[in-house]
């Protein structure tokens, strides 16, 4: 074989191993943390998980089992939006966070923003080092309350993926206050925890802004008769990835290419 062969077929090597080097899967990183088994079903019946992997910059703030009863109940629409919003387009993890000027707030864009649905600056969180407490995590939208706190870094992979767990779900009054935020029965309730973590200290309080006026109960009902049932979805299992599906291919089209043209070289 020719110095030029080995030189190209060295260059499909190196490229390959970058691309799947780049790749990472959301669901399985989560998966070695038992205390966040909710909310990881949450990103498999949502399709959140999906959308996080294709990004190449991303935090994602997840909340323990014991702290997720916010959501429990609501509907698929509602809590894909909740869920959007404490993904973060950008990636931060605790050294990137130290460096964040006290009590200067941090605007940063969601996925939730991405979407196209977020109103009202919906899809936007404001992040703020207090300087006495952690860092601060609030919905900017209007009448949303300060209440979400940092409580550590969790795994990384940078600069690509950073997970974060917070003190709750991140409260967006605009979303909570609608029809399509109330509990639904016929829901998917959230699978207890085998081995829930153990409760941890109350963050210090934070004032709240306050809240704005929730909608009418008639327009909650004629709401609710409008709002399509939420379709069941399994937990049991992680579904499958795009990118993965991407990379695989890429490489069975890179190799035939390479055996085309290496007669050639």
């Amino acid at each position: 074989m020719s110095s030029q062969a080995v030189a190209f077929l060295s260059s499909i090597f190196f490229v390959l191993s970058a691309l799947a080097a780049d790749a990472f899967n959301i669901n399985k990183m989560l998966s070695a943390y038992p205390d966040f088994t909710n909310f990881n079903n949450l990103l498999i019946q949502t399709g959140i998980a999906g959308e996080i992997n294709k990004k190449h910059r991303v935090t994602v703030l997840v909340v323990a089992n014991s702290n997720m009863a916010a959501v429990n109940g609501v509907s698929k629409d509602a809590m894909k939006e909740v869920l959007g919003v404490h993904v973060i387009l950008d990636y931060y993890d605790e050294a990137k966070l130290k460096q964040l000027q006290t009590k200067q707030a941090t605007i940063l864009t969601t996925l939730y923003q991405e979407s196209g649905r977020a109103k009202n600056q919906q899809g936007f969180l404001n992040m703020t080092n207090t300087g006495n407490t952690p860092v601060v995590f609030a919905s900017a939208a209007p009448g949303s309350k300060l209440d979400c706190t940092l409580v550590k870094q969790i795994t990384a992979q940078p600069p690509k993926v950073s997970v974060l767990q917070v003190s709750n779900i991140i409260n967006i009054a605009s979303i909570s206050n609608s029809a399509s935020y109330l509990p639904d029965a016929s829901a998917p309730k959230l699978r207890k925890a085998l081995a829930p973590a153990p409760s941890r200290a109350e963050a210090p309080a934070v004032s709240q802004i306050s809240p704005t006026k929730p909608p009418s109960a008639n327009a909650n009902a004629n709401a609710n008769a409008n709002a399509p049932a939420p379709a069941p979805a399994s937990t049991s299992s992680v579904v499958s990835l795009p990118s993965r599906d991407y990379l695989a291919s890429s490489i069975l089209m890179i190799f035939s290419w390479a055996w085309l043209l290496l007669p050639m070289v």
